[in-house]
């Protein structure tokens, strides 16, 4: 195994450890607020020193790692979803409804995610749920249309084709005969995405349209440092940083499963 996988596993089992205790490890309540100790520096009371209200960035950092993981997961479960029933329907049926889905596949997929994603957003309004469901709504066609492919291409094997010959329903089919053979794709392009999802959520707090203002959450904490950070850089650089090795963790540990993917025949481009 490479060093540079065995460093993205080193973060990402830290990151779960911190997101799951961050309650037990955090020295301070992170949205307790203090004025008569804004903008200190780094010290042993304060690790990572603290932020323009006195709050302690390190406890905040902790929590904000709960909170994207959180997020990242749900968001990616709710499009895995949403993409895995729409595909399976659209790539068993095929027909006008496969046109269909096609034509608004190669719309979406025009754009870039993010951008789209913020016009939905815009046209909802700003908060962690519209910023949920702006990413889902335009995130989920992407693994729609993988298990689409996966679906048509799986159809065509012998044993399906005698499944539907001896008069098996379709939803026995999907079930014993194609989804068997179609998840372990997805679930590893899932693994791949989760980073990503992270980026965007960063992305839409440090716009200051993603989750509410007194919410610990990293994109929020790089948001709120932007003014302060000619006088307290630290308040930038420990969100950005862990945010950094979060998605590039996650971009690594991802190639490292599409490899092994494709080795033993479970991806295939």
């Amino acid at each position: 195994m490479k060093k540079s996988v065995m460093f993205s596993i080193f973060i990402l089992g830290l990151l779960v450890f911190l997101a799951l205790f961050a309650s037990f490890i955090a020295p301070y309540d992170p949205q307790y607020v203090d004025v008569s100790n804004k903008l200190l520096s780094p010290s042993p009371q304060h690790l990572l020193g603290t932020d323009q209200l006195g709050r302690d960035v390190f406890s905040r950092l902790l929590y904000g790692a709960r909170y994207s993981l959180f997020l990242a997961v749900a968001i990616s479960v709710l499009e895995v979803v949403t993409g895995f029933i729409v595909g399976l329907v659209v790539g068993w049926y095929q027909g006008k409804m496969e046109g269909a889905f096609l034509w608004l596949t190669n719309v979406l997929m025009a754009f870039p995610s993010f951008l789209l994603s913020l016009a939905t957003v815009g046209i909802l309004g700003q908060g962690m749920s519209n910023m949920i469901i702006a990413i889902v709504i335009i995130e989920w066609i992407y693994y729609a249309r993988i298990v689409t492919n996966l679906v048509i291409s799986t159809k065509q094997e012998p044993y399906v084709i005698s499944s539907q010959i001896m008069g098996m329903g379709s939803f026995h089919i999907l079930k014993n005969h194609i989804l068997p053979f179609i998840y372990k794709p997805v679930l590893v392009i899932l693994l791949m995405n989760i980073g990503n999802i992270i980026l965007m959520i960063s992305g839409f707090s440090f716009l200051g349209i993603g989750v509410q203002p007194n919410v610990s959450e990293w994109g929020l904490m790089l948001h709120d440092a932007r003014a302060y950070f000619r006088v307290a850089p630290w308040m930038m650089i420990a969100p950005g940083l862990a945010i950094f090795l979060t998605v590039i963790s996650f971009n690594l540990f991802g190639e490292y499963i599409e490899e092994k993917g494709e080795k033993n025949g479970i991806i295939h481009h």
